[in-house]
């Protein structure tokens, strides 16, 4: 499905070949496409006129960005960092385990959803301009985004 951003100038949508594209409205000979190097995508939303985020079988929400005559690849916005700690019990190690999801050979899976994201929804805007959104995964999980804090600690975060 092509879903317009507020004003309607762009539309987007995302294909099983990995690509995002984004047409211009007005003339609708414009169209931008970027394929990327991740697995298929599944979903997408508008974060603003020319920031869109997309989801699918990487487990982690993508950000593109509008950028002139193309659309650049952002960022990952799923990004974990490995805290240095001391010991952990027994029981903080099992749990540890299965929030992240292990499997027989040691591979861990260090995105916040263990399985695709089906679904990308916003959940809090201001004048157009998205503040928070979910993504909700194969796995059951709903996990909330924060722009604000997504900008704040992802350096090369451009929206």
């Amino acid at each position: 499905a092509v879903v317009s951003t507020q004003s309607g100038h762009y539309g987007r949508g995302v294909s099983h070949d990995s690509s995002v594209n984004v047409v211009d409205m007005n003339s609708q000979e414009k169209v931008f496409r970027c394929l990327t190097k991740s697995l298929p995508l599944t979903t997408a939303i508008w974060l603003n006129e020319t920031s869109v985020v997309c989801g699918g079988h990487d487990n982690y929400p993508l950000l593109y960005n509008i950028e002139g005559d193309k659309l650049a690849h952002g960022v990952r916005l799923d990004i974990n960092e490995k805290k240095a700690g001391a010991g952990m019990s027994a029981m903080a190690r099992f749990k540890k385990l299965d929030d992240l999801g292990t499997d027989d050979k040691g591979t861990t899976v260090t995105t916040t959803h263990l399985n695709a994201i089906s679904e990308l929804r916003v959940t809090k805007s201001d004048e157009g301009k998205v503040k928070q959104f979910s993504s909700a995964g194969m796995d059951g999980k709903i996990v909330f985004w924060d722009v604000g804090v997504l900008a704040s600690t992802i350096t090369e975060l451009k929206i």
